[in-house]
Formats: structure tokens, sequence, C-alpha cells
């Protein structure tokens, strides 16, 4: 059940039982209500730390390919990148060419890669791998590990999801998680129920509570945007307008201390040659505005960006011209500068587990330690 359906439930329940016992209670409430919220004083910027959820398990071996490895080819007779159009990075690995925009940020190291980054036999399904990355937990329950990042260091957020799903990561926490997808951006604001009518339910008078100091804070952040540079192209996709306005946030001297934004498509199972291209060219695209962008900011926070996915893909192709949910892939990495430009190592395509997967030897709670280590967060 949606938040905003239980809310109308509960609400309903209290007004119905005041009314049948012939009150209704609109003073005294042991909870106290925000008070109204008033644009911060001026503050030096903090730093951003922005997730990317590539959602649908993307596949690793061929974003970043080690091409002079043969088994690599023999496992992938259809699938593995042509020579003559792959990008050379380091140590024999290329990047897949729609990832060709993000080469100039990968030669001023403002682009990293993180290898073999995953859990050891991780759950094929994508509900609970996706619940594990949330929380960096192999169990896939408890607080999301921005939300528990935050908490760490008492900060009081908001955490905000650009993407049109919201996003387990932040939840769970003190601090307040909040969406306002490029979609939601011009809607008008809907009028929340006042906590007021809750009576003396008291949890419900607390809900609401949060969702009217949630409502003004996303209304607040809405009324400190900044336009965006002007020149910047941006891919017609929904990464495209999360980014653009990830950057009119953080140009507003004001952004959330972290940003979420996310893209589908990397379900690869079959025809992985065309899909998979597309996406990364979107993902190329989207992130190459981004950094353009950044660099004409004035005065804006330093900024980290993450972009992982759920699982990587196996290193068999199918006979759909395909890959089917695997285990190690690669987490790209964003930011003013990398002291360096691999984490982890590549996995052996010899050395496989019991279930023929790669395994991985960066495991995501170890790389989320050392990105909020760079980002500052």
């Amino acid at each position: 059940m949606k938040r905003r359906s239980l809310l109308s439930l509960l609400l309903a329940g209290s007004a119905g039982s005041a009314l049948a016992a012939g009150r209704v209670n609109a003073g005294g409430s042991p909870f106290q209500l925000p008070p109204p919220l008033l644009p911060p004083p001026p503050a030096p910027p903090h730093s951003v730390l922005v997730l990317l959820e590539l959602r649908g398990g993307n596949d690793g071996l061929n974003t970043v390919a080690p091409l002079r490895d043969p088994l690599y080819r023999q496992a992938r007779p259809r699938l593995a990148l042509p020579e003559s159009e792959a990008l050379p990075l380091v140590s024999g690995l290329t990047l897949h060419p729609a990832l060709a925009p993000l080469l100039p940020l990968w030669q001023s190291r403002r682009l990293a890669v993180a290898l073999g980054v995953g859990w050891p036999h991780p759950n094929r399904s994508h509900f609970k791998a996706a619940d594990q990355w949330a929380t960096a937990s192999p169990s896939g329950e408890g607080v999301g590990w921005l939300a528990a990042a935050l908490d760490r260091q008492h900060h009081p957020g908001p955490l905000l999801a650009l993407g049109p799903a919201g996003c387990p990561a932040m939840e769970g926490g003190a601090a307040l998680a909040l969406q306002l997808s490029p979609a939601e951006l011009n809607a008008r604001p809907v009028a929340g129920v006042d906590p007021a009518q809750a009576g003396s339910h008291a949890l419900l008078r607390r809900m609401l509570a949060l969702e009217q100091a949630g409502a003004q804070q996303l209304q607040l952040l809405r009324q400190q945007l900044a336009p965006l540079p002007p020149g910047l192209e941006f891919p017609p996709s929904g990464l495209g307008q999360q980014v653009a306005l990830a950057l009119r946030l953080i140009g507003s001297g004001d952004c959330p201390p972290v940003l979420q934004l996310a893209q589908g498509g990397y379900d690869t199972h079959a025809d992985q040659a065309a899909g998979h291209g597309r996406v990364l060219g979107e993902l190329a695209a989207a992130l190459a505005a981004f950094a353009a962008g950044l660099e004409r900011l004035p005065q804006r926070p330093p900024v980290t960006l993450l972009a992982v996915s759920e699982f990587g893909r196996r290193l068999h192709e199918n006979g759909s011209g395909g890959t089917d949910h695997g285990s190690a892939s690669v987490a790209l990495l964003l930011g003013d500068q990398w002291p360096d430009r691999l984490l982890g190592r590549y996995p052996s395509l010899s050395d496989l587990d019991d279930r023929g997967d790669l395994i991985p030897g960066l495991s995501p709670p170890e790389l989320y330690r050392q990105v909020l280590q760079v980002a500052g967060v």
C-alpha cells in the first residue's frame, strides 16, 4: 500500500472514531509540529554525493572488456567487443565504444572504474539483489546505506531521489528522504492534510507532520533551483532530464547532500549488442553533459557520482544473443579528481565459482566506504 493511501485510511479511521464518540480534538498533542521552513542563511557549500542506479544488471564484461584474455572471445563469440572499436584504458582493458564521450574524463582523471564489484553468490532476483545493494547487507534488510551514512554524521538531510521509483538506499534513517522527479517538477504542489485533523491519534498526527515537512522542503527546493548554464545539450531520455535537474539543484547553493538518479534497460537477456550499446550511449551522453555543466557552475560544491547496478551478467553469452544474470560487474565513479583510476581488480575468467559466475573481489560495503571517504559526505 502506498504511503498516501495509508495516511488516508488512518485519517478516516481516526476521524470516524472521534465523531462516533461525539468529539473532535483539534487541539493539543504530544508531538510538536515543525515550524514553517524558511530559506537558511548562506553557508559554505558542502559536498554532494550522487548515486546513479543502472537498473537491470549491467554487463560489466562488455562495459570494461578484457580484450587480451582469449577466454573472453571464446565465451562470447558474438558479443565480444570488436578490437577496432574498443577504447583502450590500461592493462589490456578497454571501454565500450558507446562510452566514448567519457574518455576525456578518464584521461583527465575525473573518471574512475571499480572492478570486480559484487556479492559472492549474489541472489539473482532483481528485487533481492537491489535490496542487498541498498542496505549494504547480504540479507537485504536494514537501513539504506545512504541514510545510515547521514545518521552517523547526525546530518538532517534531506536525501533527494530524482529517479521515477524512489531510492531504498535513502530510506529508514532519521534524515528526511524525499522524491522530486523531473515529471513532478512543474506539477502543482498538493495541499497536504493538516496534522491537527488527526485528533488524538498520535501516530497519524506524527505521520502527517512528516508529510507536511516533506512537502514544505520540496517546495523550498523548487524555489531555489538555479538556471542551467546556457548551451548545454542533454540526451532526450529520462536520465538526461534527471541530470539536468541535478545540475539545477547543485547550482542552487543549497543542494541536498545526497541525490539519486536512475536509468533502466540493463536487463540484456536477448539482442544485447544493440540494447546495451543504446543504454550505454545514453549514459555516456548524460554523464558528459553532467561533467560539462559542473565545470560551468559558479561556486559549486565538490561533487562525486557513483554508478552501480544490482549485479553483473554471466561470462558466457546465451542462445538469444544476450547474457543472463550473473555476479561481479563494474562501477563508474565521476568526480573532480580521483587518486586512483582503478579500484579493485578485474575478476578471473578461468577461476569461476560453483555456479560458473565471476568471483567478485570488491564488496559493495567496501566500495561504499571508499566512495564516502573520497566524497566527504
